[in-house]
């Protein structure tokens, strides 16, 4: 079945100035693949238009309409209109639609450039400093696209059946991808389809960024001289690596999707990362950020692995990358430029007030190579990453925790321990820091340190510190020097009895003959009275070491308690073979 692509004189309240479309067959899905045969003969034409950079701008939605700040000048502007959409930074121009209306602003200053009657929705928009292409919403799936000069001055408008993504201008050229598969190469001057392109992965939108023109959803795709391969999956194309991380963030979202003017919970979380100006494409500066309400975090873009961690005080709800950096927009309407490299803050904007919503476009910002040499060590940024005074951020302090249990540094077993050791700390994350620190293998001195801390509410020590965990780290390091704080735990009743078994069987190995006669009153005192399996396994633990570190009395002493009446039963046969 042929979809439908005329021209619509209703369409829009407006005159057209480009000509009548020719209807060969576009957005027909009757198309029969050429092999990227027409797409290579008009690429070269194409490559060879300068795409400039646009107009980097942050735009809120609040009551009255739109509130903007250039990003470079710092100039601050607003426009009263109603909004039915989110706006669209493209290029020079902010497009909007609310009323009945379509209009584009100058991204600078916030004037009207042109304003026209229009039914439906903004999906998206692009801008090449001449020509600005828009998608809006009509009945059902369908699309009204059009194309205006700077000048008010409409080129071309078309009614297509297919949802129209964001589309893209070059020259003459406007790119709209369809279907999740295709994009249109239209000419704007004769409204023919000069080529098409099919792609092997999701696809529905356009950009330009950095002078070169991209596609993608899933991916990024790079429009150059290998692009007419698209159909055979030989296009530049990067992906970032996959990372689970909660609310499953994506780098774009659906570009045939009609935003809503106000934010919502998927501008609470989002992943930023520029494509690089380099031959071969890849993720500028090696980085890309994600964000999850107040906080941002840097992740190596081949690696997955995590770079820098950071804290806002407002929710991220919009951002855009640049190179070296991006530009995030908070509900309050602070515009914060990050180094994608380090997370250091590079300078602040601020619409001056809270938003609804907000869009940013970065692209024309000036390049940032962050060199600060201040920059803290990922064992010190995370657990103020984490922020315990949140209580509705467990999971991403869960993915955070994690990554912190990675960490080589010795301060990240501090801070583990210290997160395991708060009152305020959620049981979830409990679980992880403790998991954590039972796999460590260094940081001994802070571990020791923390078992020397016991229950003691006069003292304001109110939880006791991870005992258990610790104690299976300093087993495995063979750290003799904990066998003091061990054993005094063995008769801590703030001590959990699994922390007590943990205990004993490290001091099964690691015990010295200084705590001798301790474990001996603690074999003495529980042999008989211990009241669970742990509590009996500990006494168990405690036999061995007894033995390994005593004379024949020793054992003799472990013998007499294997044979004992009152000794628990369910021990007796350990302890008796303790003695062979």
């Amino acid at each position: 079945m042929k979809l439908a692509a005329f021209v619509v004189p209703m369409a829009l309240a407006v005159s057209c100035g480009g000509g009548q479309t020719r209807l060969n067959g576009l957005f027909s899905t009757d198309w029969q693949d050429d092999g990227g045969a027409r797409a290579r003969a008009v690429q070269t034409k194409i490559l060879a238009i300068p795409i400039p950079k646009g107009t980097p701008v942050a735009v809120g939605v609040v009551d009255t309409g739109l509130v903007g700040i250039a990003l470079s000048s710092g100039k601050s502007w607003s426009f009263a209109h109603a909004l039915d959409a989110r706006p669209r930074n493209a290029g020079k121009v902010v497009v909007g639609t609310g009323g009945g209306e379509l209009f584009a602003l100058d991204a600078a200053t916030g004037q009207p450039l042109w304003t026209k009657k229009a039914a439906g929705a903004l999906r998206g928009a692009g801008d090449d400093g001449r020509t600005t292409v828009v998608s809006l919403a009509s009945a059902g799936e369908g699309s009204i696209i059009l194309a205006v000069a700077h000048d008010g001055t409409v080129l071309r408008q078309l009614e297509a059946s297919p949802a129209i993504g964001i589309p893209a201008v070059v020259g003459d050229y406007a790119f709209f991808p369809w279907q999740g598969q295709y994009v249109t190469i239209y000419n704007i001057a004769t409204g023919a389809e000069e080529a098409r392109l099919l792609f092997r992965e999701q696809v529905s939108r356009a950009f330009t960024h950095g002078g070169k023109l991209y596609f993608g959803e899933l991916g990024l795709f790079r429009y150059d001289d290998q692009t007419w391969r698209a159909s055979t999956q030989k296009a530049s194309h990067v992906s970032l690596p996959a990372r689970d991380l909660p609310g499953d963030p994506k780098w774009f979202l659906p570009g045939g999707e009609v935003r809503g003017a106000a934010s919502d919970a998927r501008d609470d979380i989002g992943l930023f990362g520029a494509p690089a100006s380099t031959s071969e494409l890849a993720v500028d500066s090696g980085r890309f950020v994600a964000t999850y309400f107040k906080v941002a975090i840097g992740f190596d873009a081949k690696s997955g692995s995590l770079a820098w961690a950071t804290k806002h005080d407002a929710d991220f709800v919009a951002g855009s990358p640049f190179e070296g950096g991006v530009a995030l927009c908070d509900e309050g309407g602070k515009i914060t430029i990050v180094s994608t490299t380090t997370g250091a803050v590079l300078s602040e904007k601020n619409l001056g007030r809270k938003v609804k919503g907000c869009a940013v476009e970065a692209d024309g910002l000036s390049p940032v190579h962050s060199t600060d040499s201040t920059t803290k060590s990922l064992a010190e940024q995370i657990p103020v990453a984490i922020d315990l005074n949140e209580n509705e951020m467990v999971a991403i302090q869960r993915v955070l925790l994690r990554e912190l249990g990675k960490a080589e540094d010795p301060q990240a077993t501090k801070a583990l321990i210290d997160l395991a050791s708060d009152p305020r700390t959620p049981p979830p994350l409990i679980v992880d820091a403790e998991a954590a620190l039972a796999t460590r293998r260094n940081g001994a001195d802070f571990m020791i340190a923390a078992l020397g801390r016991h229950y003691d509410f006069l003292k304001d020590v109110l939880k006791p510190p991870p005992v258990g965990p610790l104690a299976d780290a300093l087993l495995a390091m063979k750290e003799s020097r904990a066998a003091p704080a061990l054993v005094a735990h063995l008769f801590d009743p703030a001590d959990t009895t699994d922390a007590i078994k943990r205990a004993a069987a490290a001091l099964a190995q690691i015990a010295t003959k200084a705590e001798l006669a301790q474990l001996r009153s603690f074999f003495a005192l529980y042999r008989s009275t211990a009241d669970d399996d742990s509590l009996a396994q500990a006494v168990v633990s405690a036999a061995q070491a007894i033995v390994r570190l005593g004379g024949p009395e020793d054992k003799a002493l472990v013998a007499h308690g294997a044979e004992d009446p009152m000794t628990i039963s369910a021990i007796k046969p350990q302890l008796f073979a303790l003695t062979k």
